[in-house]
C-alpha cells in the first residue's frame, strides 16, 4: 500500500507499507493511489501539479543541454566545422571567441558564446536546440 506524506496541502513524499503493519506514524497519512511529490491534497483528494509553462520547460531543458565539442562538431558536419576552424583562425574573431571556438572542453546551450557563434553560422533557437539535442546523444 502507498501511503502519502503531505505537508502544507502537498505531497511530499510517497511510502511503501504493509497493509497488515502500518506503522503508528504512517497510520494518519492518506493512501496516495497514483498520487506523488508535487501533488496537492485538499483533505479528500488528490490532484496532479500543473503541466509546467512550455517556455519554463524549454528553459530548464536548455539549462541541461551540455555537450563536448567532439560530440558537437560531429553533429554539425565538416562544412560547418570548416566555418568554425575559420572564424577561430581570423584574427578579426575577437581573441574570447577564438578561444572558445578552437579549446572549449564541453559546450553549453545556454551559454552566450553559444548563442553568438549559433548566430553567426545562421541557425535559429530551434535549430540550436535540436543541435544540442543530438549531440547529447553522440556516443564518443
Amino acid at each position: 500500500m502507498r501511503k502519502a506524506v503531505i505537508a502544507d496541502g502537498v505531497v511530499i513524499n510517497v511510502i511503501e507499507v504493509d497493509p497488515d503493519q502500518i506503522p503508528d506514524w504512517a497510520q494518519g497519512f492518506p493512501e496516495a493511489g497514483d498520487a506523488g511529490p508535487g501533488w496537492t491534497w485538499d483533505g479528500e483528494s488528490f490532484a496532479p501539479p500543473p503541466e509546467p509553462d512550455p517556455a519554463e520547460r524549454l528553459t530548464a531543458e536548455r539549462a541541461a543541454m551540455v555537450c563536448s565539442r567532439l560530440q558537437g562538431r560531429l553533429v554539425l558536419g565538416e562544412a560547418t566545422c570548416a566555418a568554425l576552424d575559420a572564424m577561430a583562425a581570423d584574427p578579426s574573431t575577437p581573441w574570447a571567441m577564438r578561444q572558445t571556438i578552437a579549446h572549449a572542453i564541453e559546450w553549453r546551450r545556454t551559454s552566450q558564446a553559444m548563442t553568438e557563434l549559433g548566430y553567426l553560422l545562421g541557425y535559429s533557437d530551434a535549430q540550436m536546440d535540436e543541435l544540442f539535442r543530438l549531440a547529447m546523444t553522440v556516443q564518443v
